[in-house]
């Protein structure tokens, strides 16, 4: 993805409109809000470490600052950067409050030409994809749903995998299963899409692809356990022999493409660094401590819309985050709770999580909501993420510097996109297909370098390194395919 390490040298030349005292649902004349047990803020944003406070005039009822006071209402201990914005200008891509709170247009990155939208729809291509391994020692089950769309056709939810892929346990993929490296399955396997394979492919037991399969290497198999309803398309001869291939086979070179875009990661720290310098933290009296400051008590806020800039997520007790508008979520540290941590959005709501360090996660987790995760998206930069408790994900899991290790059972509303992927016990993803469809501020012509660049409705990265619309599938970023209109969509359903 081109630009991702670059985006944010423009920082000073851009700034973002003045945002939210009006537009996102403040009913009160004066103040923002109220603080919770953690302290009261005025409408400057200064918060004071007093107990308690009246319910908040805003959307929401309680707006929060911890402690301490800053000139220009640079509220809580060290004080939230203050938005740099003014006026009605700054950023074009901003359709301004009013629409933003509505829920309207693209959240636009500060300093950079590209929304958040543009990059949740380029990296949350597959229910699961892994930057190097896939280790499955319990069962796997994945499908898809349309949050936006209940009576859409599915294309089932993909796995993608850039290095060896092994399941020990029964596993159905409803979607494909794109493995660059080798696979190996000891136990009934069932994949609804392609399956391709770039190397050797050790089948034990009793295996069903129902479309076309595509193997690289060696086929291992004593007694012809792996059935292809489709065609099988192989480089050596003898893997025809070796298989159940209904539709024939075809011998000759294969192209195996890497499946998740694991070179050009998101610059997580860059987007943070951003928000840290355009935010609404001062005009929702949001102090950037707020949910570090009282690790030792119970936390829970209330936020309306807006773009907030937090030194981290810190507590040994509770805490809980209640969004009302759409919102982003920059954290200049690390997420460590000891309690349960919850993280949940009212029906106008969605969130864009940023995390620059590592995430700890050792009770229980809700995050986003299960019934659209396409709404939530959550990108973590640092390279530990523990989830030791129950955690229930209804969001898109960007983690591509940490493995997801899961020891106990794992079911995802949404996607996962991690360094590596090992599980213990089972693990279920449901993809939400509505999010290749959320709104970004892309334009058509952007250059690009391969298609990870590019975005509907021009999703090919062209031979003058434009993008344009595509021709055929092998324009697409698997496992998308090519339309007659030249859009890169989900395969539809077998």
């Amino acid at each position: 993805m081109m630009g991702h390490k670059t985006l944010f040298s423009l920082l000073a030349l851009v700034a973002l409109p003045t945002v939210l005292a009006a537009a996102c649902g403040s009913s009160g004349a004066g103040s923002t809000g109220a603080a919770s047990s953690t302290g009261a803020a005025s409408s400057s944003g200064a918060a004071t470490g007093g107990a308690g406070g009246q319910a908040g005039a805003g959307v929401g009822g309680e707006f929060v600052g911890s402690g301490g006071s800053g000139a220009g209402g640079a509220g809580g201990m060290g004080g939230a950067p203050s938005s740099s914005s003014s006026g009605t200008g700054g950023n074009p891509l901003d359709a301004g409050l009013d629409d933003f709170c509505m829920g309207k247009g693209a959240i636009p990155i500060p300093g950079s030409g590209e929304c958040t939208g543009d990059i949740g729809k380029k990296t949350f291509l597959f229910a699961a994809c892994s930057c190097t391994g896939f280790d499955a020692n319990n069962t796997v089950v994945t499908d898809s749903f349309s949050s936006i769309d209940p009576n859409k056709p599915l294309a089932g939810g993909s796995i993608g995998v850039n290095g060896n892929y092994s399941a020990q346990a029964a596993t159905s993929i409803k979607g494909a299963l794109l493995v660059k490296g080798s696979m190996s399955t000891t136990n009934q396997h069932d994949v609804v899409q392609a399956l391709q394979c770039g190397g050797n492919a050790t089948i034990s037991h009793v295996a069903l692809a129902q479309n076309d399969a595509t193997i690289g290497g060696t086929v291992n198999s004593s007694n012809k356990e792996l059935t292809i309803q489709g065609k099988l398309f192989t480089p050596i001869a003898e893997n025809t022999a070796k298989v159940n291939a209904l539709g024939g086979s075809v011998v000759g070179p294969v192209d195996i493409e890497t499946p998740c875009n694991c070179d050009d990661p998101v610059d997580v720290a860059g987007i943070v660094q951003a928000f840290g310098g355009t935010n609404d933290n001062d005009e929702n009296g949001v102090a950037a401590d707020v949910l570090v400051a009282n690790p030792s008590m119970p936390t829970e806020i209330t936020l309306p819309c807006g773009r907030y800039f937090l030194s981290g997520i810190k507590s040994d007790s509770t805490v809980t985050v209640h969004l009302t508008g759409r919102t982003v979520l920059a954290i200049d540290g690390d997420i460590a709770v000891a309690g349960k941590l919850t993280i949940d959005l009212s029906d106008a709501a969605e969130l864009d999580l940023f995390v620059k360090g590592n995430v700890a996660l050792t009770n229980q987790a809700a995050i986003g909501a299960i019934t659209r995760p396409a709404a939530t998206r959550v990108y973590i930069g640092g390279a530990q993420v523990a989830l030791a408790g129950q955690f229930v994900l209804g969001a898109n899991l960007y983690m591509p510097n940490a493995a997801l290790q899961a020891s106990n059972e794992l079911e995802v509303y949404g996607s996962v996109f991690a360094k590596s992927i090992s599980t213990a016990h089972q693990f279920k993803v449901h993809y939400d297909e509505a999010i290749i469809t959320i709104n970004g501020c892309q334009p058509p012509d952007s250059a690009c370098t391969d298609c990870h660049d590019c975005v509907n409705p021009t999703p090919a990265c062209g031979p003058g390194g434009t993008c344009g619309p595509c021709s055929t599938d092998k324009d697409c970023c698997p496992p998308l395919v090519c339309t007659p209109n030249g859009t890169c969509v989900l395969p539809p359903p077998k």
